[in-house]
């Protein structure tokens, strides 16, 4: 099972979880990255673990709460290579800043979900530009 958490802005952790789902089989590693780069990184880490895209059998995503862009980011990855794989995904919810091995508290319990969505750490703040500002006051 692949393990994925990006629910930070500045960092991506990646791990793999034992069949038992109670541990690592592949201790997480954390990597400087920003979402934009989330798929890169993914990518080259399993080349690094020389693990396939088809050997993947299951994923377990964190889901927040986090940062909405990163969020948005690693789900609409996550979201995509499961149902184009046909694998089950468990949505796991960890406090911002708690240990990934956190995570395999309830996994083990769990059920598989069709769909992953995110839970923010605050409401996403979508704003106007400031052309956008200039043309209102300009009209």
């Amino acid at each position: 099972m692949l393990y994925v958490n990006g629910s930070d802005i500045a960092k991506l952790t990646i791990g793999a979880i034992a069949d038992d789902r109670a541990s690592f089989s592949i201790p997480p590693k954390t990597l400087s990255v920003r979402p934009e780069e989330f798929l890169f990184t993914i990518d080259a880490w399993l080349r690094e673990q020389h693990i396939d895209l088809k050997s993947i059998t299951d994923l377990a995503v964190v889901i927040g709460p986090g940062s909405a862009t990163a969020l948005r980011t690693i789900l609409a990855w996550a979201n995509t290579f499961a149902f184009t794989q046909s694998i089950p995904m468990y949505g796991i919810e960890l406090a911002p800043g708690a240990d990934d091995r956190a995570a395999l508290i309830d996994l083990a319990s769990m059920s598989s979900v069709p769909m992953l969505r995110p839970v923010y750490a605050n409401a996403p703040t979508i704003t106007a530009t400031k052309k956008d500002a200039l043309r209102r006051t300009i009209s």
